[in-house]
């Protein structure tokens, strides 16, 4: 679809190298701040643009289903948290706030990070190599699962049955014969998803609860079938993201022998940092949808108008030099960002939205990448499968091999 700018609109020109591993997959080129496609969709670019739309209580969720959820008004399904609002959501983000918190996260969770990644660093010295891709999800799952409470599983292979039955077909393909038996696979995998995973485990919980999400959403009544939706989004959310990030960090850190030097020996924080800027220059996900409720103005004065439709580029906002200062898609770990804005700037949205597992997400993220750029002679073998997914605006990988000497 062709972008036009809105009147007197000035593109903005980027200074500086572009470092982005995924720049001839993103296809992005500069756009005014504020564009509206003709079917009057706006798209926003700039970085306060971006947050005065996110921040605004006038917006609510939009996309991946949420005009389903609003027209099913009839349904007995209570919304999944992704697309709740008002004082539901909040006090359903409160009360699972406590899983992610960085308190939880040192006392729950950062011995098993040590072991799955201590585990997967002995298999890739045993065999002198490995999948990239494979080892992030292994990690990200794990972790994930622990917090989620899908601990126990009829069969192994949870990871592989996440990432089949998330391989959905794409949203706005026309209806065919093909639509409906690719439709159908998807429901046969989510099912097994149910079965394999998730029923278990909220039995289990049910039984004997504990500090996890599925024990707080069996204590607020929450049907399996609601639960399932929250563990699919727990799933994409939680689990593939990270993969990706984890993977595309370590091929920036191991192209760059004098920064994975640095983030070895590193403190957490600055370690954090690091991470922080590759997320900023790499977004997972690079687009967001919101839609206006109700009418308001953005801060530089664009009126809006009841029922307006969104798509925010984080990529854009991402790279706003206004807002990340000169250079953006140069990754500088020293960069300083004004902290009203953050390192990551939208790496984990922002807005009452913003991605609840962030902390998390860096620290298992750390404890991994610390301990495989120690193993000497590391390098990536070949040229990374990837793909592009137009709805969220990133990066997927299908195979990313490394090897030591």
């Amino acid at each position: 679809m062709t972008i036009e700018a809105t009147p007197n609109a000035q593109a903005t020109t980027i200074s500086g190298p572009d470092d982005r591993k995924t720049a001839r997959l993103a296809s992005w080129a500069p756009h005014a701040p504020y564009t509206t496609a003709p079917d009057g969709l706006v798209h926003i670019h700039s970085h306060s643009l971006a947050r005065g739309v996110l921040r605004a209580p006038e917006v609510e969720q939009n996309g991946f289903g949420a005009d389903i959820i609003r027209k099913s008004k009839a349904s007995l399904m209570r919304p999944p948290v992704i697309f709740l609002e008002g004082d539901a959501h909040q006090e359903l983000r409160r009360a699972t706030a406590r899983f992610f918190a960085p308190r939880a996260v040192e006392e729950n969770y950062m011995a098993l990070m040590e072991r799955e990644a201590d585990r997967m660093i002995d298999e890739v010295q045993r065999r002198k190599g490995g999948r990239l891709d494979e080892m992030a999800m292994d990690m990200s799952v794990t972790i994930a699962a622990e917090i989620a409470g899908l601990t126990r599983h009829l069969l192994p292979g949870m990871a592989k049955r996440i990432s089949n039955f998330l391989n959905n077909p794409p949203v706005g393909e026309k209806m065919s014969v093909g639509l409906v038996a690719r439709i159908a696979l998807s429901q046969f995998k989510l099912l097994l998803f149910y079965l394999l995973d998730v029923r278990p485990n909220i039995r289990l919980r049910k039984k004997e609860p504990r500090a996890d999400v599925i024990s707080h959403l069996i204590s607020l009544g929450y049907k399996d079938s609601e639960i399932l939706t929250e563990c699919v989004i727990f799933g994409a959310a939680g689990m593939v993201t990270t993969r990706e990030f984890i993977t595309i960090a370590a091929m920036h850190l191991i192209d760059r022998p004098e920064l994975s030097a640095r983030f070895i020996v590193a403190s957490e924080p600055e370690q954090r940092a690091i991470l922080e800027e590759i997320l900023r220059l790499e977004p997972v996900i690079g687009r967001l949808y919101r839609r206006a409720m109700a009418a308001f103005d953005l801060p530089d004065g664009h009126k809006v108008e009841a029922g307006q439709s969104f798509v925010i580029d984080i990529r854009s906002a991402n790279g706003d030099e206004a807002a990340v200062g000169a250079c953006p898609f140069h990754l500088d770990p020293d960069r300083k960002i004004d902290s009203k804005i953050g390192a990551p700037a939208m790496g984990f949205g922002d807005g009452r939205h913003r991605c609840p597992g962030a902390f998390i997400a860096m620290q298992e993220s750390a404890v991994f990448l610390r301990k495989l750029l120690a193993l000497p002679g590391l390098r990536v073998v070949g040229e990374p499968k990837m793909s592009w997914n137009k709805l969220v605006g990133g990066y997927e990988f299908a195979e990313c091999k490394i090897a030591i000497d």
